[in-house]
């Protein structure tokens, strides 16, 4: 008995819930725990406010501008669903209303537009001076342009629009990724807008009729001549169309710069002058459609993967091999590729000669 009473005892006198220690432990821990609690709660909190303050911004950030000695630069816009038209003239509230005609848009930052799915046309003023690279970069439901008349930098012709020089158009700037599917509507019956007052009427026809313009739309292909006086094919300026057939040059071109025509699946044929000089790179990657490829004798630059991804079997010089390791600069893996086992660049042919298609 005695023993059991001394072992209850020792069992007792060290029992941990009158341990001093753990006590004090178990203390700490419960207020870390409270800590925890208000650090996970006070996270959270922010990560809401933040989502909050990002959409809010959003939506005020709608038209961002630039006031420089320069004039008013159009810096961003921020689209909603509702916006089928962009209006670049003045300065305006972040809803696009309320334009301020003492204060014209002059410029168009790069990016200004970027990766849209919402707007279906641009209306761009007389006052506009400079549209920069890019500034309308990947605009994926673009079905037009409009540019007032009076604007002395920069024209429309057959949908696609130029930079001027003199009343003469110079370079490509932008071809409507989808007006294919406006020139659809319009062989249906439709009338094409000729300024934004008509928009509307024509965004209701499509709706209306979306089943078959979309039917018509899957086998639908289309060409553009570039006027005589292009001098540039500019970057992106066709990149993305999704019906273009074929692109024709003027002669006189004299440059193609990088992804003017990226992506185009659809480009069956395009004949390069023999005035071209520099092919930039990506110009014609993934047309995957393109057949026949001849570079004529005055081309000295050729940017790294200029046509990959390009259908066709081999590539056709006028130079011989010689001239082109002198006179050529060429980009990595600037020729096609075809899938065998491996990714293997199709054959160079030199000293060739054009064929007449």
């Amino acid at each position: 008995m005695d023993s059991q009473r001394d072992l209850s005892d020792k069992v007792l006198l060290y029992d941990p819930m009158f341990d001093a220690k753990l006590q004090e432990t178990a203390r700490k821990r419960e207020k870390s725990k409270g800590r925890r609690f208000f650090l996970i709660a006070f996270i959270v909190v922010s990560v809401v406010a933040s989502i909050w303050v990002s959409f809010y911004s959003l939506e005020r950030d709608r038209y961002v501008y630039k006031e420089t000695d320069e004039g008013i630069i159009l810096h961003q816009f921020s689209g909603r669903e509702d916006d089928k038209i962009l209006f670049v003239d003045y300065l305006r509230d972040e809803n696009g209303q309320n334009p301020d005609t003492s204060k014209p848009v002059t410029v168009v930052r790069e990016y200004a537009v970027n990766c849209n799915e919402t707007l279906r046309y641009i209306y761009i003023s007389e006052n506009v001076e400079k549209i920069e690279n890019t500034s309308f970069f990947t605009v994926n439901n673009l079905y037009g342009i409009f540019v007032e008349e009076g604007n002395e930098h920069y024209s429309v012709i057959d949908g696609v629009l130029y930079e001027t020089e003199n009343g003469k158009p110079i370079k490509s700037v932008l071809s409507p990724q989808k007006r294919g599917y406006a020139l659809v509507a319009e062989s249906l019956g439709a009338k094409l807008p000729v300024s934004p007052d008509d928009v509307d009427a024509f965004l209701k026809y499509c709706e209306e009729n979306a089943e078959e313009i979309n039917n018509a739309y899957e086998e639908f292909r289309y060409s553009v001549t570039l006027p005589d006086t292009v001098k540039v094919l500019g970057q992106l300026s066709f990149a993305y169309n999704e019906k273009l057939k074929e692109l024709v040059l003027p002669e006189g071109l004299e440059e193609i710069e990088e992804m003017a025509m990226f992506r185009c699946w659809q480009m069956e044929k395009i004949d390069f002058p023999s005035t071209v000089q520099k092919i930039g790179s990506d110009a014609l990657s993934y047309c995957g459609e393109l057949k026949y490829i001849f570079i004529p004798r005055n081309v000295v630059e050729i940017g790294h993967h200029a046509f990959y991804s390009c259908g066709a079997e081999q590539v056709n010089m006028e130079l011989s091999e010689e001239e082109v390791r002198e006179k050529v600069k060429l980009g990595d893996d600037w020729a096609p590729e075809k899938r065998n086992v491996f990714m293997t660049r199709v054959p160079v042919l030199y000293n060739q000669v054009k064929e007449d298609k």
